[in-house]
């Protein structure tokens, strides 16, 4: 063989072994699709993207996380269903569809139920959270990986100022189709209305509502302040999300990685509550620069007037122990 053929061969037989590399590269990649139903623009969102770039780093491309935004997978119970199914490797949930199979989940977000984010951060990450979630994994094969804090829930409404119990008399408000937010707003004598998310400009514009429910990201979103003159900081309620993964594709994994995925999960999810309070902060002062009154006022009465919101809700549960153990872990 001459000097030219053996360069031109060695060439080419180095040339396949890389592209040989690569598809054996390729073909070990294993694509976990993190599915659910917010837009681009969420903290959820944020975190999901952080999470994925943290699982391509740390396993060197072995595990490639796809994030599917905004519904493109179907509604929350939908992804939360398809995951339980193994049709779906992760999605994105929250404790009120846990709760429809481990009920004693929905205390978790009963009206004023906490001193503040510390109080929850320390109940959902601690022995209750912890308890809850093996609940829910030894019901449903779901995983819950993490605690993501989807922030405080206030009011928006038009021409009337929410800013006592007995000002929600009568007011037709849009709220999810939940019995935690129902049972809220009709304890204060409200008239709850359950209306699909993209209908709630329209709603509000027209009539059919004069007031709506939900975080200073979603009235910004939504350009509630078109439609709204005033956002009432009921704080409500301080609403969680969580990551959450089919058990039997976790233990699918090699054991390195299968860390690799628990600890990144965790890890963006800490700094996600961390950085809350400061971006809630902004979505106030975006919604202050359209004009839109922001109105704070005394909770105290609304605390009490709720109270027996909570006790319900503990009782037809299951769960006054729980809701017992959450007010005791409050006082920050």
């Amino acid at each position: 063989m001459s000097m030219m053929n053996r360069r031109t061969f060695g060439k080419l037989t180095a040339g396949l072994a890389a592209a040989a590399a690569m598809g054996s590269r390729a073909s070990a990649q294993t694509t976990i699709r993190l599915a659910h139903h917010l837009p681009e623009t969420s903290e959820q969102h944020i975190a999901a993207t952080r999470f994925a770039e943290l699982v391509d780093e740390r396993t060197n491309g072995a595990l490639k996380v796809v994030v599917v935004p905004s519904g493109q997978m179907g509604g929350q119970r939908e992804i939360i269903e398809s995951v339980q199914l193994g049709t779906l490797e992760m999605g994105y949930g929250e404790s009120g569809l846990y709760a429809n199979y481990v009920p004693a989940f929905g205390v978790l977000t009963l009206p004023y139920l906490y001193d503040g984010r510390e109080h929850w951060t320390n109940v959902v990450t601690g022995d209750i959270g912890t308890g809850l979630s093996e609940e829910l994994e030894q019901a449903t094969g779901l995983v819950v990986m993490n605690w993501i804090l989807a922030g405080y829930r206030d009011t928006y409404s038009k021409g009337k100022v929410l800013d006592t119990p007995a000002a929600f008399d009568g007011i037709k408000i849009r709220v999810p189709e939940s019995p935690v937010f129902i049972e809220t707003f009709r304890a204060l004598n409200a008239q709850p209305t359950p209306i699909p998310s993209p209908e709630i400009y329209t709603a509000l514009q027209t009539g059919v509502v004069s007031a709506m429910e939900g975080t200073p990201e979603v009235g910004y979103i939504q350009k509630m302040y078109e439609v709204t003159d005033n956002l009432n900081m009921t704080r409500h309620i301080l609403f969680d999300g969580s990551f959450c993964c089919n058990r039997a594709f976790l233990d699918s994994l090699p054991d390195d990685q299968r860390d690799v995925v628990l600890t990144a999960a965790e890890e963006v999810a800490v700094l996600q509550r961390q950085e809350s309070p400061e971006r809630e902060a902004a979505w106030f002062d975006k919604l202050a620069e359209t004009g839109l009154a922001i109105n704070e006022f005394d909770l105290a009465p609304f605390r009490a007037a709720l109270v027996p919101v909570q006790d319900s809700f503990a009782e037809k549960a299951n769960a006054t122990d729980v809701v017992a153990a959450i007010r005791a872990a409050g006082g920050e």
